[in-house]
């Protein structure tokens, strides 16, 4: 079996087609075995009856290679090319299961693959200032596919063939010839004027002509870069790996944005805003920091609509599902609420679960296998792989909920939604001092853990630290058990405070109701971006704000303070 990918509408559909001119060949249409493949093997390393089973069972490359003979066990031919944008994520559990592993990917610049996709998705605004919620979320998905592809390449170059669009269209005989080379096979004359039609049903993609093929290979004839505009144009120009062109370089103004807001100076980050939103209309990563200098002005759905733009650059959300479904505003039905980002976030998400059942909806939670017991009580829970496959009529990636709900932060509740597993012990305060490592020098909230156990030394303390850093807490701290989610539950909701920066730990403790002190950088998380130390989406959380970008001493002495001035702690501790 080989492998076809390529970036969307780079003309991977078009090879499939002259692919299966071929009479030993066949070629799929957007297939899921990859998935399926991947999902497996996420149950293999998950699942302890994995390693039992294969003891008197197939091994997994064994059923790995059992499920690709069955899912073509009807086509009677030697050549077959599984079409999937997923074969360049697991290609080194492929090259366990196959001896030879030939992937033939399409490839075209970016800007062209975005004036493409501009073209056949929204045909009624052209112009680049207007980008609908499709078109948004398909640039996420060729970002996606090009970083993926381009990872993979580097890594196992001679694994790879690469057809560029535009060769493909131009000497399509000479890239068939290629093709034949790269796998071994006798060449092929192919009919470039009776091209068969792609047979892909458009229908549950919901975009008419999506895989539309002419019968004749040729370009279409229209200007790309005034579809799409200058800026967009100029702004993913370059970056085209398989020619040696380098990535764009970041707007120095975003540099200066970014500097701005780490010294807090806000007012400086806000002129720049208003600076990139005339010079730079379409410039996703400005208009993600736009949205949020909205939220802290108190604007949260304004601020909302500008945040869903950092999709683009993988710095707001994840990923489109792959659902053919719309994006739930207002209906009544089967909802699937995504719940998406980190734990933390997924679980602050978790609150429209309820909001929406209060609107007459049945809902189904898609969330991280680790945290689904918590939300399970209440809601049908599948895990994020497995979303698409669950009943739907609707759905909502979850961090951009408020925009169908349309609120504002007037609207939000900040009462408990999670229910405690365990009475608080009188004086207990749970302590947690980092996150996942990556947000936490991401989003700049990493603190020296010694200030922490300086704040709280002298009090009735228990770690709520997981991993490495675990292994830093002080002799005198005791570690609760956290060896899952429902352990990690019971040992918050044992707690009367809990003190962390912005963690999962944290957004669990506060759900729950419980009083929670939260350590935020100068320039915050998104939720966090409303001044004050209070927050809407929690009434039990207080926020200690870092004054000065590099240096923590000021919430710790704060958090030291408030901690002697609670004499009910304090008795506890003695």
């Amino acid at each position: 079996m080989y492998f076809l990918t390529g970036f969307p509408r780079s003309g991977s559909t078009l090879l499939k087609c002259l692919l299966n001119q071929r009479p030993d060949t066949y070629a799929s249409n957007t297939s899921n075995l990859s998935d399926m493949i991947e999902a497996f093997d996420h149950l293999w390393k998950t699942n302890s009856a994995s390693p039992v089973g294969s003891t008197d069972g197939l091994s997994q490359e064994e059923c790995i290679k059992l499920l690709q003979h069955q899912r073509y066990a009807n086509i009677d031919k030697p050549i077959i090319f599984d079409k999937s944008r997923g074969w360049p994520n697991i290609i080194e559990l492929m090259k366990k299961v196959q001896d030879t592993i030939k992937i033939v990917a399409t490839v075209r610049p970016v800007n062209e693959c975005i004036a493409s996709a501009m073209k056949i998705f929204n045909p009624d605004t052209l112009q680049g200032s207007k980008v609908d919620t499709t078109l948004k979320i398909w640039l996420e998905t060729i970002l996606d596919t090009y970083t993926s592809i381009r990872i993979s390449y580097e890594k196992y170059p001679d694994n790879f063939l690469l057809i560029e669009y535009s060769d493909l269209v131009s000497n399509t005989q000479d890239q068939m010839d290629r093709i034949s080379d790269f796998i071994g096979v006798k060449k092929f004359d192919h009919d470039l004027n009776n091209v068969p039609p792609s047979n892909e049903e458009d229908r549950i993609w919901g975009i008419k002509d999506l895989h539309k093929v002419r019968s004749k290979v040729q370009a279409e004839k229209y200007n790309a870069q005034e579809l799409i505009g200058d800026h967009l144009w100029k702004q993913y120009e370059g970056g085209e790996f398989w020619n040696d062109k380098p990535e764009p370089k970041r707007d120095n103004l975003l540099d200066l944005q970014l500097e701005a807001g780490l010294r807090g100076d806000f007012k400086k980050g806000w002129e720049i805003a208003q600076q990139l939103q005339k010079k730079q209309p379409d410039n996703h990563r400005a208009n993600f920091n736009r949205g949020w200098y909205l939220l802290r002005q108190g604007k949260l759905f304004e601020g909302h609509n500008l945040l869903d733009y950092g999709r683009m650059n993988n710095v707001f959300g994840n990923r489109h599902i792959g659902s053919a479904k719309p994006i739930w505003n207002g209906e009544e039905g089967t909802v699937l609420l995504n719940l998406e980002g980190g734990l933390g976030d997924q679980i602050n998400s978790y609150r429209w679960a309820f909001d929406l059942q209060d609107r007459g909806n049945r809902v189904v939670i898609s969330c991280s296998s680790e945290i689904g017991s918590i939300f399970a009580k209440d809601f049908i829970v599948v895990e994020s792989k497995a979303a698409c496959s669950v009943y739907h009529d609707y759905w909502i990636p979850s961090m951009s909920a408020t925009v169908p709900f349309k609120y504002e932060y007037k609207d939000l509740k900040g009462t408990p939604y999670i229910k405690r597993t365990a009475d608080p012990i009188p004086g207990r305060i749970g302590v947690r001092w980092s996150g996942n490592p990556q947000f936490e020098h991401e989003q700049h909230r990493f603190f020296p853990p010694d200030l922490m156990f300086d704040a709280v030394k002298g009090h009735n303390c228990i770690s709520l630290q997981r991993d490495k850093d675990a292994d830093l807490r002080p002799t005198w701290m005791k570690q609760a058990p956290l060896q899952n989610w429902e352990m990690t539950r019971t040992a918050i909701s044992e707690c009367e405070l809990v003190i962390s920066s912005c963690t999962s730990i944290a957004h669990l403790s506060a759900a729950m109701g419980i009083e929670t002190w939260i350590v935020v950088p100068v320039l915050s998380y998104y939720l966090w971006a409303l001044p004050g130390n209070k927050s809407p989406y929690y009434d039990s959380v207080t926020l200690f704000r870092q004054k000065e970008y590099g240096s923590w001493e000021h919430p710790f002495s704060e958090i030291k303070e408030k901690l002697k001035c609670n004499t009910h702690m304090l008795k506890m501790a003695a």
